[in-house]
């Protein structure tokens, strides 16, 4: 590989994070996994309440909101694991890096904007996007 593509392909791959905003997206993602375990606890004594008095609509309930904050859980020990490795703020689709202000909103963003939308557009048309393993 001559000089001028191997730059381009890390430069390709290279997160536009700056090092000294990883501390503190590190914190928003560590703020928002307590939250989810705390919910998560909360959530199964609720559940567990509502299964004492037969009370199926609100255990139903309890169990939804219990998966959607397990997803969200597990999109947050994701990044998290993407910090440890280095490859944080890297789209998983097109390996383009994410911008700094999707990451402030959104600091367990997988994809960048342009896939995101693309993935979206797909799922409101009836198509299954790719998984990111392919």
């Amino acid at each position: 590989m001559n000089q001028q593509t191997h730059t381009a392909s890390r430069a390709r791959h290279t997160p536009l994070v700056p090092p000294g905003q990883l501390p503190r997206l590190r914190l928003r993602l560590e703020d928002q996994r307590r939250f989810r375990l705390d919910q998560i606890d909360e959530l199964a004594a609720k559940a567990a309440e509502a299964a004492l008095i037969a009370d199926e609509a609100r255990w139903q309930v309890n169990r939804a909101l219990t998966v959607a904050a397990e997803w969200a859980l597990g999109d947050i020990n994701t990044a998290l694991s993407r910090l440890e490795h280095g490859t944080y703020g890297i789209c998983e689709r097109c390996t383009e890096p994410i911008q700094l202000e999707r990451l402030t909103v959104l600091p367990m963003s997988r994809l960048c904007v342009a896939c995101q939308y693309r993935d979206a557009r797909l799922a409101r048309s009836g198509v299954t996007p790719p998984s990111l393993s392919d």
